[in-house]
């Protein structure tokens, strides 16, 4: 048994945070779209610049002593806000003495905790990115057009005009993420399949497809929730485009990032996990919670689109 603690005394426990943040569930997309950002305080703004520089000024040619003409880079701001997303759990003494040969309780409780928090994070970040009125630029398809329909469909000149769309932001998608139902009728869709019918054997896998679209990356969204019952993919039946920075900061144009609080009092980068014994002692069980500041936001709309319903 480890040792008691005392009622209302819980205390940040390392060795189960080090696991916790270690600890990614199979899947989950989240961190790789929209990189993790440390940030010293839980509230705060960034700057976002204007796009002066894509734009031509007329006159540029200077007279002999005349000044120069002057520009400026106009300034904006936005804010974050790290909130603390958290579970807890109980772990009776009861429970404990007979896990001894399952494995390791308290860890198998803060991986169970941490998996419904990231879980939770997967489906906010699905819910943003797929709402037309936050992604902006999207086209919606329907019928003949859709990706399904392998005689009419032309998935790779609809994803094409969504590349063209973010190359005029000033870079180059680079990450392409689908849903579940979305790969497996691209990777028998006829016009993917002539394309690699000489070099492929067998079906096409995730690097085909990246090849075929031109992305670095192509993403497959298989993170599963049930919802009263019923299990579904999290990120449904629609594919987006999007650049993300190979080194994300806070002053690139990344499409998407995950502001992480990482100074939170009782975590460490923004993750803690907090156990101590439930202060009822007719209850005879100790408590493990979970703790985990951050939001995930939009910051460049311009390298975001969104291909709703691409296939029925």
């Amino acid at each position: 048994m480890p040792p008691v603690i005392a009622p209302l005394t819980g205390h940040l426990d390392m060795a189960l945070t080090q696991f916790a943040k270690r600890f990614s569930q199979n899947g989950l997309i989240s961190d790789l779209l929209a990189p993790r950002v440390p940030v010293g305080r839980q509230t705060d703004k960034y700057w976002i610049f204007g796009r002066e520089d894509q734009e031509l000024t007329e006159q540029q040619l200077r007279a002999t002593g005349a000044p120069a003409q002057r520009i400026r880079r106009s300034l904006s701001t936005d804010s974050y806000f790290c909130r603390s997303h958290a579970l807890a759990a109980d772990i009776a003494d009861e429970d404990r003495a007979g896990y001894t040969d399952a494995g390791d309780l308290e860890q198998d409780s803060t991986q169970a905790l941490m998996a419904k928090i990231l879980l939770q994070k997967e489906d906010e970040l699905a819910a943003m990115l797929t709402d037309t009125a936050q992604v902006t630029n999207n086209t919606t398809l329907a019928g003949v057009s859709q990706w399904s329909d392998y005689g009419n469909s032309k998935p790779g000149t609809d994803v094409e005009t969504a590349k063209s769309f973010i190359r005029k932001s000033g870079v180059r998608p680079n990450v392409m993420v689908v849903g579940d139902d979305v790969y497996t009728q691209l990777i028998a869709h006829p016009a993917l399949a002539d394309r690699f019918k000489y070099v492929q054997r067998g079906s096409l896998n995730e690097q085909d497809l990246a090849a075929y679209f031109g992305v670095d990356q192509f993403l497959v969204a298989r993170a599963v929730k049930v919802t009263a019952g019923t299990p579904g993919f999290v990120w449904g039946k629609h594919a987006l485009l999007a650049y993300v920075s190979p080194s994300t900061s806070r002053e690139d144009i990344s499409a998407v990032k995950s502001f992480i609080w990482d100074s939170a009092p009782g975590t460490v980068g923004g993750i803690g996990v907090v156990t101590g014994r439930n202060p009822e002692p007719t209850a005879k069980a100790d408590i493990v919670g979970v703790d985990f500041y951050y939001q995930q936001k939009i910051t460049a709309v311009e390298t975001i689109y969104l291909i709703k319903n691409a296939v029925a």
